[in-house]
């Protein structure tokens, strides 16, 4: 189990965050026993709630999955209110394609975010890196948690 002086600070994109609550995969784990801190806001917030009322179907249909509400709740659960950032100023700058993805990096940037983490390739992955912070998908963040965890154990 990584564990750290204090919480890495990372950003989740809902393309990943929710379907990773209703199948409990990996990625689900880690958020849930590492030592990493969710930033989020309540923009953030509300779209992972929406996805999960849309997606509630498909993955309680096809999966032995928490039910909606529960999910709804373990995000509840995963967000703690010490990590919610303010909202993003309607004039901050366009970095995205996306407006509603320049969301996912005002939160990094403004929560002190070391990783966001993605499967907008289009939108979010294209950029690699936002203002020093790298973008990956959950593979290449496990592979950066691992460094880091090498770098923590060698002090």
């Amino acid at each position: 189990m990584l564990r750290l002086d204090a919480g890495v600070p990372i950003v989740v994109d809902t393309n990943v965050l929710v379907p990773s609550i209703y199948s409990e995969t990996f990625f689900y784990h880690i958020l849930s026993f590492c030592d990493f801190t969710l930033l989020w806001n309540e923009f953030t917030r509300s779209e992972a709630h929406e996805i999960i009322d849309r997606l509630a179907l498909n993955y309680t249909n096809k999966f032995d999955v928490k039910l909606c509400t529960e999910s709804h709740e373990t995000l509840d659960l995963l967000l703690c209110h010490e990590n919610k950032v303010p909202e993003m100023p309607a004039d901050w700058q366009n970095y995205s394609p996306d407006r509603d993805d320049d969301n996912f990096l005002w939160v990094a940037l403004r929560g002190g975010a070391k990783y966001i983490i993605t499967y907008n390739q289009s939108d979010l992955l294209n950029l690699q890196t936002f203002k020093g912070i790298p973008i990956g998908k959950p593979h290449d963040f496990k592979h950066w948690a691992e460094e880091l965890y090498v770098k923590y154990q060698a002090r």
